[in-house]
């Protein structure tokens, strides 16, 4: 006759060597790294995605919106037609126009926004003594019209925010949010860098073709480069910063030019025309 028993489980079958932080931590670390990579992925396709978007849809987009309310209406108007001129040998996506708003402002900026619309300021005009320098802006921000910058920074935005709230909420704690919040922004400034870089190389082409040297971009960028030093509190916080920002510095922004120049053939210094208004 067969017999059954039911044996004691040995000693330490459920438990284990490892602390269980350690499995946590590597639990953790883990999540990281698949939502770092989902950040890299996104990152890298949004924008592709983005720049599909028909130059219809985004002027449609905002039609009915007025960024800002124009000031003076000289200054517009001839901001206007240095956009009229330079946009021509931009090579500028099929459809886009280039519309100028000016603001009396007194932030020294300019930026491109969704549906072919730039921003000029007060602040950043009056600062400028040269049409060159002046061109030199306008090339700038024309370019990041050029390569659908606004609306590629919408695009990976929304969808790195989207990705970003998720990872957050899905990891639990404090340092998993951190962690995918950090990769984020950091993504999202580098992603900010290199088009501002894209940028500067358009607008020093089109300094060349219409002004035969790219002086103005080099008065401009020393223009730039003190006003950052008079909002540096000292040459070491200066140069700590850098990292965090989304503009390379314009020193640096310059030396790289210089270089592009040098390939291109571009010439560097030329005569400068006053500005008068």
């Amino acid at each position: 006759m067969t017999s059954y028993e039911n044996p004691a489980p040995r000693e330490g079958i459920n438990t284990t060597e490892e602390h269980p932080l350690k499995e946590f931590a590597q639990l953790l670390l883990g999540l990281g790294f698949i939502f770092v990579l989902l950040i890299f992925l996104v990152h890298s396709f949004a924008g592709v995605i983005a720049r599909q978007i028909p130059i219809e849809f985004e002027q449609r987009m905002v039609a009915d919106l007025e960024f800002f309310e124009s000031g003076d209406q000289d200054k517009q108007a001839r901001l206007q037609a240095l956009a009229d001129e330079l946009a021509p040998l931009m090579d500028l996506p099929e459809g886009m126009k280039v519309n100028v708003t000016y603001s009396e402002d007194e932030m020294v900026n300019a930026f491109a926004t969704l549906g072919g619309n730039l921003v000029f300021f007060k602040g950043l005009v009056d600062r400028l003594e040269s049409e060159e320098e002046l061109a030199a802006v306008m090339g700038h921000e024309i370019a990041h019209l050029k390569y659908r910058h606004p609306i590629t920074a919408l695009g990976k935005g929304v969808m790195l925010g989207t990705l970003a709230a998720f990872a957050g909420g899905a990891s639990g704690s404090a340092a998993g949010e951190w962690l995918i919040g950090s990769s984020t922004n950091l993504s999202m400034m580098k992603f900010s860098r290199d088009q501002e870089r894209e940028s500067d190389r358009a607008a020093a082409a089109v300094l060349q073709k219409r002004y035969g040297n790219i002086e103005g971009a080099q008065k401009l960028f020393e223009r730039f480069s003190e006003l950052e030093r008079e909002f540096s509190v000292s040459e070491k916080k200066y140069k700590v910063v850098e990292m965090f920002r989304s503009h390379p510095y314009s020193d640096d922004r310059w030396a790289e030019l210089a270089k592009e120049a040098i390939a291109e053939g571009w010439v560097t210094t030329g005569e400068l025309t006053p500005l008068e208004w």
